[in-house]
């Protein structure tokens, strides 16, 4: 094996080490009197280990400490988690509170909250729902419903599997590119989501954060791979998963299972949305 780096042996290198298992470099960390060396096993790996052990010493790149068992650090709550990722929990709090907008929907109680919170304005009559079209709902200047689609969730299922994606998904993006960025992703993959189920379906009753987990699983895909040494760390079976979850919707088999109808083409303007954001973003950092 090529010796990559030297550090002093006072210096801890398990994050590091870490961190270099989730991006694929096989590597061994070794004592050597009063050094630690990180071995590697080819040249292109050599240079990706010393560039990415320079941004953790300029404070670029930030590690996360490994979970403790049960999932917290000692001392760590919520403050923590705030300060660490406001925004992705500001969207995970914000889904929570917006939640009870959708009670009664199933037994044909719409809260005024929900008629305010979907795509496009509806009114419901004569044992129907008719709703308005795109175009009139922009020039009553009711833009917000643009957006807030992704808030609203029809059941504790559809919310939990979100918002359990979005915490796992969202805070790895806020650690490795930052909240403005995390921001950016939610928005595009929030638009697309949006605007493609509309165009395929029409006006229907449609909302969750599924488009938007979709574009941040998307905007990582290909992140990790065009900046491999700042790597979100999420296993390949995410990626593959999420593809063949895609396609199966498409063919309406999981409707059948009688879990609701999916919104595919949310979830594929959100997936659309999040690639293009991740090459534009990984273009820019390598520029």
């Amino acid at each position: 094996m090529i010796n990559a780096l030297e550090v002093p042996s006072d210096k801890d290198l398990s994050l590091f080490g870490r961190y270099l298992s989730q991006i694929g470099i096989q590597h061994r960390i070794h004592e050597e009197g009063d050094k630690l060396v990180v071995r590697v096993n080819t040249e292109a790996d050599r240079d990706r280990v010393v560039e990415l052990y320079d941004l953790i010493e300029t404070g670029e790149l930030q590690l996360e400490p490994a979970q403790h068992p049960g999932g917290k650090r000692p001392g760590e709550g919520v403050a923590s988690y705030a300060l660490r990722y406001p925004l992705t929990l500001a969207l995970v709090i914000v889904n929570i509170v917006c939640f009870p907008a959708a009670f009664g929907i199933q037994d044909g109680e719409i809260t005024s909250w929900f008629h305010a919170m979907t795509f496009v304005a509806f009114e419901q009559g004569n044992g129907g729902v008719y709703f308005a079209s795109l175009q009139y709902t922009l020039e009553s200047g009711e833009y917000w419903r643009l957006l807030t689609p992704m808030f609203i969730h029809f059941s504790i299922l559809h919310i939990v599997f979100n918002l359990l994606w979005v915490w796992e998904v969202g805070r790895r993006i806020e650690l490795i590119n930052g909240a403005s960025v995390l921001l950016l992703v939610v928005v595009t993959s929030s638009l697309g989501a949006n605007f493609l189920q509309y165009s395929l379906s029409g006006p229907s009753l449609f909302g969750g954060m599924s488009g938007v987990v979709f574009g941040l699983l998307g905007y990582c895909f290909v992140w990790s791979r065009l900046v491999p040494q700042r790597a979100h760390g999420l296993p390949p079976g995410i990626y593959i998963f999420m593809a063949i979850f895609l396609v199966v919707g498409f063919t309406g088999a999981i409707d059948l299972l009688g879990m609701g109808t999916l919104a595919n083409g949310a979830h594929l303007g959100g997936l659309l949305a999040g690639l293009v954001v991740g090459v534009v973003s990984s273009l820019l950092n390598r520029s």
